[in-house]
């Protein structure tokens, strides 16, 4: 079977030029990316899903193509990205969200609740204080350390820091296609990307973890619709254990582990992801097919 393909496109959303990628017809799934995170990393979930489902890429605010914006806070990012829904004329889909762009799509499903049909957070921020020290330090330089780390972003000898990134991002790198590699490290050496990812890291830590205001751990019974939570169960910056406390959190819940995942588990082991994913998912249809 052939692979649909990938349509790179953009959007004013609230006056904001946005890329997003885009494949595929039917039900509507959204997925967002994390911090530093290219959207094109998605490309194989996007092909598995574009068989029964239109799916959108959103490149979130200042990484990667889509001019930067003023507030990336979780909340603001998700009227955001609902705003985005509204720019294609979407009313509500499937959301699915990886790291950051988990906290923002639960925000999303908490804040838009009639944007989203299904909700499905891939290891997410927002779910326990937790979080790998590298990201605290990171995200508590202080401001000239972090205004020079975005300035030689370019330089050849940091992308050192982009080898250790990768090595706490990913269990298996072996298995992760090339072009999404490449385009994993172009981002990397991008100023504006690593000065957004800066942020929001700035945002979302303090030196003892995830910040309390922020999370949503408390809010996720507030969710009604289905929601499917997956965490690969070697992530070095977010433990399994948040993925277990949340699952129990949730009042129309399930939780599914990846056992050869790290934090990006969707390329560490594709096949396992979809899985897990693509009952979920597709589910939808059957169930609106009835």
């Amino acid at each position: 079977m052939s692979e649909e393909k990938l349509v790179e496109r953009r959007v004013l959303v609230n006056g904001v030029s946005t890329l997003y990628y885009e494949t595929g017809t039917g039900p509507v799934v959204l997925l967002l990316s994390g911090i530093g995170e290219d959207a094109r990393s998605w490309r194989k979930v996007m092909q598995d899903l574009a068989l029964t489902h239109r799916v959108l890429v959103l490149v979130l605010p200042g990484l990667g193509g889509t001019s930067p914006v003023d507030d990336l806070r979780p909340g603001p990012l998700a009227s955001f990205a609902a705003a985005f829904l509204d720019s294609l004329e979407v009313p509500a889909g499937i959301v699915v969200g990886h790291s950051y762009g988990g906290a923002v799509a639960a925000y999303m499903a908490l804040e838009h609740p009639q944007r989203v049909t299904r909700l499905v957070l891939v290891d997410s921020a927002g779910l326990g204080r937790a979080i790998n020290p590298l990201l605290i330090a990171l995200g508590n330089l202080p401001a000239p350390a972090a205004n020079l780390l975005a300035t030689t972003a370019t330089l050849p000898g940091v992308g050192a820091l982009g080898a250790l990134a990768g090595n706490l991002l990913l269990r298996q790198p072996w298995r992760v296609p090339l072009q999404v590699l490449i385009a994993q490290v172009r981002l990397s050496r991008t100023r504006v990307s690593v000065r957004t990812s800066i942020e929001m890291l700035r945002l979302g830590t303090e030196l003892t973890g995830q910040k309390r205001k922020y999370l949503v751990l408390g809010r996720l019974k507030n969710i009604a619709v289905p929601t499917m939570i997956v965490w690969g169960l070697t992530d070095m910056l977010l433990p399994v254990s948040q993925g277990v406390r949340a699952a129990r959190r949730l009042r129309n819940g399930r939780l599914e582990v990846i056992r050869n995942g790290g934090h990006v588990c969707f390329l560490d082991s594709h096949e396992d992801f979809m899985a897990a994913l693509s009952p979920f998912v597709r589910d939808d249809i059957d169930r609106l097919r009835k």
